[in-house]
């Protein structure tokens, strides 16, 4: 019993004996009526006194457990007696006399528990009644809501990270399957989402109240968006095939391989929402990505053009003037790839011929158009031959790149090579069950190490994703098996999202046998994100490189497909956005 309430019951049982104590006082001292020598029975008076407070009032109390929310109202012989949360004792009533009988019931539960009452009837046996109890238990809600969308299975649900729930396909409702207790917290997320589908949650998190949620939504849409076509004609590009890149105005720059105004390709601007336009039409191939310098220009090449014939370097401006910046001579020619910014301000690229042997070069180029051959591919021997990608700048400085071509194997090799000039073959591609002729260049994973992919090679023949370390250590991360489950012959490379996920395409395979686009986990496991259709409605024939943009969706460019068959522009969201 806590202070308060017996503190209560002693205040009570003192009043009791103050009538009796107050009555012998005034007899005594001859003031109370009745006790006169002249009355025949002097103590009558005394004796109804007596009487009267012999009449004693017992209290009624109940023991309370578990009550932790307000609302709990008991009806004691009729009389609401409202109960505050966290009390251990109540006094329900506190005159009731031997003899007469007390009933407690509930009229009122408290918000988000169940009370139950034992000991709630009984009679006063000349005692205070402390033998009732209430004890009380928290209640648990469901957790759910509406679907829209889900066409196919393998929606996956959870609740605070658990509780896993797999809707069927076409389901329009859903409830996870364990409650939640009144004041604890929900959560629902997507754990994973049916292949084409994504799914985002809508009010999916909150603190339980005292009733089910319903209002949950889940909206599944398709992950794939075709955003533009291209047309072709003088007045727009045919055939992206290289990598797009977005710029720092948040627009989306690539290159196509014919189409313009001279059909020798042109530079796009895109939008993220498929706004396009023709930028710069070249009168030579840009058979190349772009790089937007630190200047604010763009850089590429064309693989044919200049003074030479052999291909140049330019820069663009943001208003869309160009200029050549550099005319490769017959020393070192054709590049098949862009150029890159390194940290010192100079570009490095690779040509894909030329060099000593003419198995194409490695070089450094000023800003003001100072060529440098930092190594020339030989054509015998254990070194690359052929670089068709080009090179990036490793975290330690040094530049790293693939080769199509040569290696002990023939069937290419990943190099190193110092700013001063210094090559060194990392690995090279054996084939078979390895890797083989990678198009694609490399990214430095967040962990350092280097990833690629090979356009043949691995356990099916139909390319590879690989992992290499920088002291060379090659590991095939994945290997595609083609058909109409899977992608084939990658031309692309990968990048690494912001959730630690590879993301590339393949060239050919999946169920059009046109190219998918794919993720893959960090331990090598695959999981289709799109299967390209061709015709008007989709693209075809990835070859370029995906982007992630500022909004964590992959946007990308197909070779082929779309209302022209000239190739599209198209985004791919993914369950994990940012």
């Amino acid at each position: 019993m806590d202070t308060a309430a017996s503190g209560q019951l002693s205040a009570r049982r003192r009043a009791r004996t103050q009538p009796l104590a107050g009555a012998l006082l005034l007899c005594a001292l001859g003031t109370l009526g009745g006790c006169s020598g002249d009355d025949p029975n002097p103590f009558s008076a005394f004796a109804n006194l007596v009487s009267s407070a012999s009449v004693q009032d017992y209290s009624l109390a109940a023991t309370l457990s578990g009550l932790n929310s307000s609302g709990l109202v008991l009806l004691v012989n009729a009389t609401a007696v409202s109960v505050r949360p966290g009390v251990t004792i109540e006094v329900l009533a506190s005159a009731l006399s031997a003899g007469s009988s007390y009933t407690v019931t509930i009229q009122s539960q408290p918000t988000g528990e169940t009370c139950a009452i034992s000991g709630g009837t009984g009679t006063i046996q000349a005692a205070d009644v402390t033998s009732v109890a209430v004890s009380c238990t928290t209640n648990s809600y469901t957790v759910g809501g509406s679907i829209s969308g889900l066409t196919a299975p393998g929606l996956v649900l959870l609740d605070n990270g658990g509780d896993a729930l797999s809707p069927g396909a076409n389901d329009a409702q859903f409830t996870m399957p364990t409650a939640v207790a009144y004041g604890a917290s929900y959560a629902v997320t997507v754990q994973a989402a049916p292949a084409g589908l994504v799914c985002a949650v809508s009010n999916g998190s909150g603190t339980m109240g005292a009733a089910d949620v319903t209002g949950i939504s889940v909206a599944c849409v398709p992950n794939f968006t075709l955003l533009y076509s291209f047309a072709g004609g003088t007045g727009d590009g045919v055939n992206p095939y290289h990598t797009l890149i977005q710029a720092s105005d948040g627009n989306f720059y690539g290159t196509t391989f014919t189409g313009g105004a001279h059909n020798g390709g042109i530079i796009y601007e895109v939008s993220p929402s498929g706004a396009e336009s023709l930028f710069y039409s070249f009168t030579a191939t840009p058979f190349s990505v772009l790089m937007q310098g630190s200047d604010g220009n763009f850089y590429g090449t064309t693989a044919g053009g200049g003074t030479y014939g052999r291909g140049t370097v330019f820069v663009v401006t943001p208003s869309g003037t160009e200029t050549t910046l550099f005319s490769f001579p017959s020393g070192s020619s054709n590049p098949y790839t862009g150029v890159i910014e390194g940290s010192d301000g100079n570009f490095y690229g690779t040509t894909g011929a030329g060099g000593a042997t003419d198995e194409g070069t490695v070089f450094k180029l000023t800003s003001t158009g100072t060529l440098t051959i930092l190594h020339s591919f030989p054509k015998t021997g254990s070194d690359g031959e052929e670089p068709y990608a080009g090179v990036i700048e490793g975290s330690d400085g040094n530049f790293y790149g693939t080769t199509y071509f040569g290696g002990t194997n023939g069937t290419g090799t990943v190099f190193k090579v110092t700013p001063d000039g210094v090559e060194t073959v990392l690995y090279s591609f054996a084939g078979g069950g390895d890797a083989a002729n990678p198009y694609s260049g490399l990214i430095q994973g967040s962990d350092g190490d280097f990833y690629g992919t090979t356009y043949n090679g691995g356990a099916h023949g139909f390319g590879t994703v690989y992992q290499v370390t920088p002291g060379g250590g090659e590991t095939v991360l994945y290997s595609f098996a083609g058909g109409t489950t899977d992608g084939a012959n990658p031309e692309a490379g990968v990048i690494q999202g912001i959730d630690g996920n590879f993301y590339g395409s393949t060239y050919a395979g999946g169920p059009d046998g046109v190219g998918t686009i794919f993720e893959l986990s960090a331990s090598g496991t695959e999981t289709i994100l799109h299967s390209f259709a061709g015709g008007a409605g989709d693209g075809a024939n990835p070859s370029a490189n995906l982007v992630q943009a500022s909004d964590g969706t992959l946007y990308g460019s197909s070779y082929a497909g779309g209302a022209e068959g000239h190739g599209t522009f198209f985004k791919v969201a993914l369950q994990s956005q940012p």
